[in-house]
């Protein structure tokens, strides 16, 4: 399957400019909080909220409205207030973190977290106005990436209020960072990549990879959820922490089950697509569940000092690749027919093969240097890896703001 490109004039996708334009910005606050995090607000840490919040929250919001009204095929677009009143909410909670004020953070989280509400809301009733249609079941994935959003949210307040305290701090913190990367960012990359996979590839789905998919992600969600409170009470310690931790561990092993039912087809798919956008997908889907399933084994030892690099492979490998890949397909249908958008064409076709190794490459260099420690987060290895990502997305990005057109013909 590939989505309908006929569209307007203005390209099937041009409605997300804005957004796209809004996650790039966070995108590059976040690198120069990286770069210079130690003398920065928030240190490096804070990266991490530029991140999950300006970049993964804006785009999911955008991409889920398009792809929701497209599968249940109902036109019309994302409210004209969304966009600015979720990043007041996402200023006003970034801007409150690293000074400690509370009021400010509560104040913006409790308008992201609106937002977010009243977007599932929004996709639950295009669901259920829609007639049957085939890829109903990832809209109803949207709507439960929607509510792990929100849980972690409730966690993210109850932490940032000092609820927790002692061995529950960690616990608390360790929930909702798995609620928000894996609830809020992965279940809405699984349920996309199994249809908007093989679009980039430009090729179809592998038979069957739809309706295992709507079968495998129903069981994640729920496993999910029961692995997120039973890390949260993994901080009564004890007998009863042990025992909730392998609770835990179990319910992240059948949501890890889950990634691989949908990531094994798309692979398949990409394999059998000559696409420039199929190295990207390919990656993302090899990343995933090697992810997912270390985490099983990091739950299951209680080794939680290994939990920071696989963390890093996550959002890295996974998240942001599946992010540039998406952007990188996006490119071009965010402007208009025409020698603008064949000249987009043209520069996002171009290396692929290169800016792939370079990204996964710097992948493997961070994440290795991570696993020496935070005192190597900047050693020479980790530099190089940095160094490998931002250039990879820096060549992908670029077709968003600038681009130069062909010489016309004299």
């Amino acid at each position: 399957m590939t989505l309908n490109e006929a569209s307007t004039k203005g390209g099937p996708f041009r409605h997300l400019r804005s957004v796209a334009a809004a996650a790039t910005g966070y995108a590059l606050a976040c690198a120069i909080w990286l770069v210079f995090g130690t003398d920065l607000p928030g240190g490096r840490w804070f990266a991490v909220h530029l991140f999950t919040l300006g970049v993964v929250t804006n785009l999911i919001l955008g991409l889920t409205d398009h792809f929701s009204r497209t599968l249940t095929h109902q036109p019309g677009a994302m409210p004209r207030w969304q966009l600015p009143a979720v990043n007041v909410g996402i200023i006003a909670l970034l801007w409150g973190i690293p000074d400690g004020r509370t009021w400010l953070v509560a104040a913006g989280a409790t308008l992201v977290t609106a937002v977010v509400f009243l977007s599932y809301l929004r996709l639950r009733g295009l669901r259920r106005g829609a007639l049957a249609p085939r890829f109903g079941w990832v809209v109803r994935a949207y709507e439960r990436a929607h509510g792990a959003f929100i849980q972690g949210a409730i966690l993210g307040a109850l932490i940032g209020a000092s609820v927790f305290g002692g061995a529950w701090i960690a616990s608390a913190r360790l929930a909702h960072a798995h609620i928000q990367l894996l609830g809020w960012a992965g279940m809405t990359l699984l349920a996309t990549i199994v249809f908007f996979g093989p679009t980039v590839g430009r090729t179809r789905i592998t038979p069957g990879a739809d309706v295992r998919a709507a079968r495998a992600l129903p069981t994640a969600a729920i496993a999910l959820t029961v692995a997120v409170l039973a890390l949260l009470g993994t901080g009564f310690g004890g007998v009863p922490g042990v025992s909730l931790r392998l609770l835990a561990a179990a319910g992240l092993a059948v949501f890890a089950w889950s990634v691989t039912v949908v990531c094994v087809p798309v692979v398949g798919a990409m394999r059998a697509s000559r696409s420039a956008g199929r190295w990207g997908i390919l990656a993302v889907t090899a990343w995933f569940p090697l992810v997912a399933w270390t985490d099983v084994a990091l739950v299951a030892s209680a080794s939680w000092r290994w939990l920071d690099p696989l963390g890093a492979a996550l959002i890295l490998g996974v998240i942001a690749q599946a992010i540039v890949a998406s952007l990188g397909y996006l490119s071009p249908m965010l402007r208009p027919r025409g020698d603008e958008r064949d000249a987009v064409q043209r520069w996002t076709d171009a290396s692929p093969v290169a800016r792939a190794v370079a990204w996964n490459a710097g992948t493997a260099l961070v994440v290795v240097s991570a696993l020496a420690g935070p005192a190597d987060f900047w050693s020479w290895a980790a530099k190089s890896g940095w160094a490998l990502v931002f250039a990879s997305a820096f060549a992908q990005v670029i077709p968003l703001v600038w681009v130069r057109r062909a010489p016309e013909a004299v």
